[in-house]
């Protein structure tokens, strides 16, 4: 009897063990095939840790951190954030006497993921303008010109920058092709912040992708949680111009030179540039649903075309150079984000651009 029962609660355990094995098994063959990557690799090259949740923007940078992490490249970068919440350095909140004061905005591409703090090109330029110049790099993984319109309207004014640059336009143009796009990108853009920013990562399990699953189950039976639901326009994967989603980038754009000129801030326009010698594969971009990867760069020159005019309506700099130089495959991470060579080109341009319009310090 005692041996049976002995044979039945290890059979059982055997089972239950067989069945969680085989379920996670499953769970990460279907998190690689819906996502292309592991689902238990899921922190080596994500913000966890670095982000937290912010009433307004979903999330901002956590103060006062400091993590490691590999890249795409499988290169160890650290990364970490001052008291204030900028990636970088301690730098003080009011300006210092005869310092001219930079402030870098725009997402990932100027926060600069996939790289060291020393290796930014916010870091290299500040480098590269002297001693007498300052740069704060307020850049954050995911954030477009929505969330630069309410960081210069309500965050940069205290910092009393000279000058503020704005890097745009690959994350605005997420956007493309969305349905019913609401102006303030809200039925997409907002809810696909929480997930890109890791601010829904599980404190327990986080890697296993069996709880990952039952958690979304669970989530859609006992919360009133809103799942994205977002359809394509007839253009969608189309490479044609998509007019809603251009004026909204375009309006947003005119804000925030408007309000720079209200704080006497002199703002700069930055046109992307990507490394578009990897995107040409006929998939959808994974980071923008309707648009494929050969179709990229035509549809990125749309927004940068719209940030050139917006520009020259407002007269205020637009940096062409970016676009005028060869960036190689070697100058990137990944599809979009500079390597310390990319880094050092950008800030080069930037830094020769900035002298050429702006030279001497100036006092408080």
């Amino acid at each position: 009897m005692i041996k049976r029962l002995l044979f039945h609660t290890i059979l059982i355990f055997i089972i239950i063990i067989g069945s969680i094995f085989l379920a996670e098994i499953s769970g990460q063959l279907v998190y690689k095939l819906n996502t292309g990557r592991w689902r238990f690799r899921i922190n080596e090259c994500s913000d966890k840790g670095l982000f937290i949740l912010h009433p307004y923007l979903v999330g901002a940078p956590k103060p006062s951190v400091t993590v490691t992490r590999i890249n795409k490249k499988g290169k160890l970068v650290k990364i970490s954030h001052n008291s204030l919440g900028f990636r970088g350095q301690e730098v003080n909140l009011s300006k210092k006497e005869n310092i001219r004061r930079v402030v870098a905005l725009g997402g990932s591409s100027t926060y600069c993921t996939g790289v060291s703090n020393d290796e930014t090109w916010p870091y290299l330029l500040g480098k590269k303008l002297g001693p007498k110049w300052e740069v704060l790099n307020l850049g954050v993984p995911g954030y477009n010109s929505v969330e630069n319109v309410i960081q210069t309207a309500l965050q940069i004014k205290e910092l009393s920058p000279d000058i503020a640059i704005y890097y745009e336009g690959w994350n605005d143009m997420q956007n493309i092709y969305i349905k019913n796009l609401k102006p303030d990108y809200s039925n997409f853009h907002g809810w696909a912040q929480y997930s890109n920013l890791r601010l829904n990562a599980l404190k327990i399990g986080d890697q296993s992708a069996a709880i990952y699953y039952l958690h979304k189950v669970l989530l859609k039976i006992f919360t009133q949680q809103e799942h994205i639901r977002i359809t394509g326009t007839k253009n969608a994967f189309s490479g044609n111009p998509d007019y809603r989603s251009l004026y909204l980038y375009g309006r947003n754009l005119h804000s925030i030179i408007t309000l720079c000129k209200q704080f006497n801030i002199t703002p700069i326009m930055v046109p992307q540039v990507c490394n578009y010698d990897v995107l040409i594969s006929d998939k959808p971009y994974d980071w923008i649903p309707f648009l494929k990867e050969k179709d990229f760069k035509r549809v990125m020159r749309y927004y940068n075309d719209k940030m050139k005019q917006v520009a020259s309506q407002e007269n205020v700099g637009f940096v062409n150079g970016v676009l005028e130089v060869n960036f190689s495959v070697s100058d990137f991470v990944d599809k979009v984000h500079f390597s310390y060579s990319g880094n050092d080109k950008f800030a080069t341009i930037l830094a020769d651009f900035i002298k050429s319009r702006y030279i001497g310090p100036k006092t408080n």
